[in-house]
């Protein structure tokens, strides 16, 4: 399979501190790729210029075979990203963030029943975000992530803080991910997590 990911001679900082030193990698089509470090180790940092939410100041990065820096509304239709609940609305219900994000994509609203069940949250969907537990939040950031079908998955430390059955439910949902062929994209401090997923990984 081709590179999906690619980041050669990455470099970033904020003002004069250093956050991303000349960081290379490929990732082909279908992998787990696992990022391992401590909080405040860049790995925020480094999907946001994968992604193109950010331009890194040196080095080049390349997702779906284009510069990060000119990735068109086509490349985003193929990219599902969970980052430390980013895109949930508090005080929507779990329904109907679900529901934006299918008008935002413009496919139907049919499916969000199935994707509920299938993350534990059908009996959850008339109550708002803010009243969800951690682990709820989670998948329910999670299932938002798969709604659009993507074929590249950003996860930035999924299972932080999370029990071990939910931490093995999302796992489980990865794995399933990675057979459809989905390329994914883990940040995590735990080793343990890394083994359990990644195809490989980077340290």
């Amino acid at each position: 399979m081709n590179d999906v990911i690619v980041a050669n001679n990455l470099s970033h900082r904020f003002a004069d501190h250093p956050v991303l030193n000349q960081v290379t990698f490929r990732i082909r089509g279908g992998e787990i790729f696992g990022l391992l470090g401590p909080s405040g180790a860049g790995k925020t940092t480094l999907i946001k210029i994968l992604t193109g939410q950010l331009w890194q100041k040196e080095g080049v990065a390349e997702l779906l075979g284009t510069d990060t820096r000119k990735l068109t509304a086509s490349e985003h239709r193929r990219i599902g990203a969970m980052m430390d609940h980013f895109g949930l609305y508090e005080r929507l219900s779990v329904y109907d963030n679900l529901a934006f994000y299918a008008d935002i994509y413009h496919i139907s609203r049919t499916g969000i029943g199935g994707l509920l069940k299938r993350f534990g949250l059908y009996e959850s969907r008339k109550i708002p975000v803010s009243k969800l537990s951690k682990g709820m939040t989670n998948r329910l950031s999670l299932a938002r992530a798969l709604m659009n079908d993507a074929s590249v998955l950003f996860l930035d430390e999924p299972t932080a803080g999370l029990d071990p059955a939910t931490m093995r439910e999302i796992h489980a949902v990865l794995k399933e991910q990675k057979e459809r062929g989905t390329t994914i994209f883990l940040t995590t401090h735990n080793m343990f997590e890394a083994q359990a997923c990644a195809t490989t990984w980077l340290y």
